[in-house]
């Protein structure tokens, strides 16, 4: 994973809320996954985000599909300042962010037309996956998507000698961390009434996957 080589930013005014955190990588893919979204995605749609870190995805993509209902969501709203970012964005199509545990997916208020996550199923550990699969299928209205982006291993192999160089640094930054089976993920979603319609290849060696729940 590449370093953030921006410079700092200069400190705010007493008085004004603290500029909001950077993520390079969810600065650099955003515009290739928006491109995705606009062809999976539909007016009146909601989408539940999974793990929205900083928060830059949600802005970006409330922005640019004013028509879809941006929810994001993580395990801590304090420790990206998710909370305090969303908050300066005052957008009908953004509300506030929830809290939402992958290793104990709560029973939301709401089913979604689709569960989004990017960078996500990477780090987290490995018995993480089927919960998270589990809760984005009961979170799915029918025929809703689950749309994963990042990288992958097909049949145990990395696609690129990059990714398995990214997969050990995953492995040794995060506990349980590290590039996951494609087929893992998809028996999950196969067990769970998800069937895949898409395996995009992107842009720096990441994929964006889409799976549809069976229509009731």
């Amino acid at each position: 994973m590449a370093q953030d080589s921006s410079p700092p930013s200069p400190p705010s005014p007493p008085g004004s809320p603290p500029p909001p955190l950077f993520s390079r990588s969810a600065d650099n893919n955003k515009d290739h996954i928006l491109e995705q979204l606009r062809s999976c995605l539909k007016a009146g749609d909601a989408v539940l985000e999974v793990a929205s870190g900083t928060g830059q995805h949600g802005l970006h993509f409330s922005e640019n599909l004013p028509e879809v209902t941006w929810q994001c969501s993580d395990l801590d709203l304090e420790s990206f300042a998710l909370g305090t970012t969303l908050a300066q964005h005052e957008r009908a199509n953004l509300p506030a962010p929830l809290v939402l545990d992958i290793g104990a997916w709560p029973q939301l208020d709401r089913a979604y037309d689709a569960v989004y996550s990017a960078n996500c199923i990477h780090i987290i550990p490995d018995a993480l996956v089927q919960p998270y699969v589990e809760g984005a299928a009961r979170s799915l209205s029918p025929g809703g998507l689950m749309l994963l982006y990042g990288p992958y291993k097909y049949g145990g192999d990395f696609t690129t000698p990059s990714n398995a160089d990214f997969d050990v640094f995953l492995r040794n930054t995060y506990a349980g961390g590290g590039i996951k089976d494609f087929e893992t993920i998809a028996g999950h979603a196969e067990a769970k009434g998800l069937t895949l319609v898409q395996d995009i290849a992107m842009p720096a060696n990441n994929q964006f996957l889409i799976w549809r729940k069976e229509a009731a």
